[in-house]
């Protein structure tokens, strides 16, 4: 079980997991070396190791960043800022609903990077002073997207119950598959809980600046037209590859953003050395290489040894509510250092099979472990793609945001269970 390569994963999660929590070195700097050290040790070779940096998510990243910050130098976005920047007390949480009320409905429609980077742009136009900061306040609107994506069954939500039904069909009958209203039903209410306490106390979350061209977000001046005509054009036809991604494949709207750029390079909008500059941040370096650990500990098979862990604490015969929230307590660890669907990947089998044993809901233990996969991957940077912006962009430690979202997530995970148990009875 413990493979030389296994424990070599182990030791890179363990160096990761104390890196991103102390910071003691820059974020992309330990992306990057778990991924020479797993070129070093033959567990990857260099394509495979470094494939983070051909991914579309990290290209439609770096590219989506400099597009926010020649926006802000537009006039539409100039006067914003300033509006927004007389904004304090009830006006900031006016404003925060404001952007929730945008975001919730785009999060069903759109990926986590494509919402995410579009809602950066506004961001991007606070005051670095203020209560509402850019740092602080996208943070939050990463973590909402955490709670909200796919919540309803339309768009994206259409797709998500046949995936999940996908993971464990072969070992049940059609009466213990999920239907279309089942996630929503157990998922609303934490939604819906959460988002009152991120507005109750999203002052816990520290100020920091947006990583990128802050001068060139900030410091608004008037562009000639042209440049404006430009701009906007750019951006529209980013935001529609995003909103017709069905239509035209991942492949084409992952890369607007990058056709975007050179746009902005080809009409002299911004100067090539600003853009470079941009697309070698460390939060790029910091994208790729949580992209490539990854995939090695789906490779190399930790994660499902971290599964099999669950199994090991149950033992002989438990409870169905103690089986509910080991199982949203490990779905919880494992989402925030393995994707949303490797955790369900390894997760959804073992819980369809441990309810079955035990006479139990099936539908209960699987809904809490899709639902806890998605609700809750904001505590690392690694936990999904939001977490990953959240923390990079925003230059945060995981340490000092705990503050916040430890309770968040106890919160969210107690609001599930009892959503299940009432919705999905353990032993219905």
């Amino acid at each position: 079980m413990f493979t030389r390569e296994v424990i070599i994963v182990l030791c890179l999660l363990l160096f990761m997991v104390v890196g991103l929590l102390t910071h003691f070195l820059p974020y992309g700097v330990i992306g990057m070396t778990c991924c020479v050290v797993l070129v070093l040790t033959g567990i990857n070779d260099i394509p495979t190791a470094f494939a983070g940096f051909s991914s579309g998510n990290t290209i439609m990243i770096a590219c989506m960043i400099v597009v926010a910050s020649v926006l802000g130098n537009t006039r539409p976005m100039g006067k914003l800022r300033e509006s927004l920047s007389h904004l304090q007390g009830k006006s900031g949480i006016f404003l925060i609903l404001m952007l929730f009320a945008i975001l919730i409905p785009l999060s069903q429609f759109m990926g986590q990077m494509a919402c995410l980077s579009i809602l950066l742009l506004f961001a991007q136009t606070l005051d670095d002073e203020s209560e509402i900061c850019p740092g602080r306040i996208f943070f939050i609107l990463c973590v909402m997207n955490c709670m909200w994506v796919s919540r309803f069954p339309i768009g994206m939500g259409v797709a998500m119950y046949g995936m999940t039904n996908s993971l464990y069909e072969g070992l049940v009958g059609p009466e213990d598959l999920l239907g279309i209203y089942d996630l929503f039903r157990i998922g609303i209410i934490p939604s819906i809980v959460g988002t009152i306490y991120c507005l109750l106390f999203y002052r816990l979350i520290p100020k920091t600046k947006i990583t990128g061209d802050q001068n060139a977000v900030k410091s608004y001046e008037k562009l000639p037209i042209k440049d404006e005509i430009v701009i906007w054009a750019v951006f529209f036809a980013v935001t529609g590859g995003f909103a017709f991604q069905k239509q035209l494949g991942s492949n084409i709207s992952n890369i607007m953003p990058a056709a975007g750029v050179l746009a902005l390079i080809i009409f002299k909008v911004l100067p090539a050395e600003k853009v470079v500059k941009i697309l070698t941040s460390d939060m790029i370096w910091m994208v790729a290489g949580m992209q490539t650990m990854s995939a090695a500990m789906a490779s190399t098979g930790v994660g499902e040894l971290i599964g099999k862990g669950v199994l090991t604490i149950l033992g002989s015969n438990p409870s169905g509510l103690f089986v509910m929230v080991v199982f949203a307590v490990f779905a919880t660890i494992m989402t925030n250092f393995l994707s949303n669907f490797g955790t369900m990947g390894v997760l959804c089998p073992i819980a369809a099979s441990t309810a079955l044993a035990g006479g139990m809901n099936v539908k209960s233990i699987v809904l809490v472990v899709t639902a806890a996969s998605w609700l809750t991957a904001f505590i690392m940077p690694t936990g999904s793609s939001g977490a990953i912006m959240a923390y990079g962009t925003g230059n945060h430690n995981p340490l000092k945001t705990m503050k916040f979202t430890l309770p968040l997530v106890a919160l969210l995970l107690v609001t599930l269970i009892i959503c299940a148990n009432i919705f999905y009875p353990i032993y219905s």
